[in-house]
């Protein structure tokens, strides 16, 4: 029993620190204009990690260009409907 609490006590602080424990902002620089990922507004939008990060926290697997303009960032804005789909909407110019 006293094996299993220190896996218990980690599983609950996870839980407990939920927002708390985001990251803010998530910065991609990239040829036609960085990324500012606003990561804490969507965690605290989606009410869950699981929808982005299928593996648990951390950086996404496989994430890149494909990914994002694909069924990652900008289908999420698609299906849900909110958020934005031009580029403009994500890459700051210059």
């Amino acid at each position: 029993m006293h094996a299993l609490r220190p896996t218990l006590t980690a599983a609950a602080l996870v839980i407990l620190t939920g927002m708390a424990g985001a990251v803010e902002t998530i910065t991609y620089p990239n040829r036609i204009g960085t990324v500012v990922f606003p990561h804490k507004k969507h965690q605290g939008a989606l009410g869950q990690c699981r929808g982005c990060h299928e593996k648990g926290p951390g950086k996404i697997d496989g994430f890149d260009k494909v990914l994002a303009h694909g069924k990652g960032c900008k289908g999420c804005h698609a299906e849900m409907k909110k958020g934005p789909l031009q580029c403009s909407g994500c890459h700051a110019s210059g």
